[in-house]
Parts: C-alpha cells; sequence; structure tokens
C-alpha cells in the first residue's frame, strides 16, 4: 500500500499544478453560475406569482367580485403577465414546457373570450335548477382552474 501512495505523491511532485488551479477555477465559477441561475428563477417565479396577485386581486386566489368590463380588464392586464410568462419559460424543464405553453394559452384564450354577457349567463343560470350542468362552465371555477394551472408551474 505504501508503494501506491510513494507513486501518487511523486506524481504530484513532478505534475505541475496549473491544470489542478485551472480545473479548481472552472468549478468555483460552475458553482457561482448556478446560484445567479437558482437566484434568477425565484425571482422569476416571484414576479409570476407577483403579478397574478397583484393584478388580480379582486378574482384570485379568494373570488370577491368581477370587475366591469372583465374582457378589457383582463386584456389590459396581459401583456405583463406575458412578459413574466416569457421570463419564467426560460427556467422551465424542457419536459414540462408543452403543458406550461399550453397552460398559458388556455388562460389567454380564457382572457380574450370571457364577456360580461356570459358571466351574466351564467350566474343566471346557476339560480335556476340546472346548477350541476352550470357549474361546469362556471367562469368563476374555470378562471380559477385556469391560474391554479399556471401557478402549479412554479413549483418545480
Amino acid at each position: 500500500m505504501n508503494e501506491y501512495i510513494d507513486q501518487i505523491s511523486g506524481y504530484f511532485e513532478t505534475v505541475p499544478l496549473w491544470p489542478f488551479v485551472l480545473f479548481g477555477l472552472l468549478g468555483i465559477v460552475a458553482i457561482m453560475v448556478d446560484i445567479v441561475n437558482r437566484k434568477r428563477r425565484a425571482l422569476a417565479v416571484d414576479n409570476f406569482r407577483y403579478t397574478f396577485e397583484k393584478e388580480l386581486a379582486d378574482m384570485y386566489p379568494e373570488h370577491k367580485r368581477w370587475p366591469k368590463n372583465i374582457n378589457n380588464y383582463l386584456t389590459s392586464r396581459l401583456p405583463e403577465m406575458y412578459q413574466n410568462f416569457e421570463v419564467l419559460r426560460v427556467f422551465i424543464p424542457q419536459d414540462h414546457l408543452r403543458e406550461y405553453n399550453i397552460d398559458w394559452n388556455n388562460f389567454r384564450d380564457f382572457c380574450r373570450e370571457i364577456t360580461d354577457e356570459k358571466i351574466a349567463a351564467a350566474e343566471q343560470g346557476a339560480t335556476e335548477n340546472n346548477q350541476s350542468a352550470q357549474q361546469e362552465s362556471d367562469p368563476k371555477e374555470v378562471f380559477q382552474k385556469l391560474i391554479s394551472k399556471l401557478l402549479k408551474h412554479t413549483e418545480l
């Protein structure tokens, strides 16, 4: 066993140290890049969540009220949400990216298609005796599910 240790120590005495220093520096840089990327992802997740919590405070996480002219209300907030969506997309794992894009497209389409008339019709239909059929297409429930699906991608 001493023979092996002597061979290894002899090797380190004759080999220059610069390759070991170089690999050590590369390792330190790799760790620093990983730390920076983790902080950037955490910031992207926080901005994405904050956008929903701030912009849609009356409707999510607890539904308090629908604003008047819901279509304009939601579509005016889509650009900021889309910007945060794009920033977060960089940090979504490749195997989850398709679901993330689909969830965003569903949310965006909902925001563009929802109208005050649809909400009034759903509320009026809920008061009638076909509550179970209307509850499936209740805009409040659909809205909550769409946002929950989007926010589940921030938990990865």
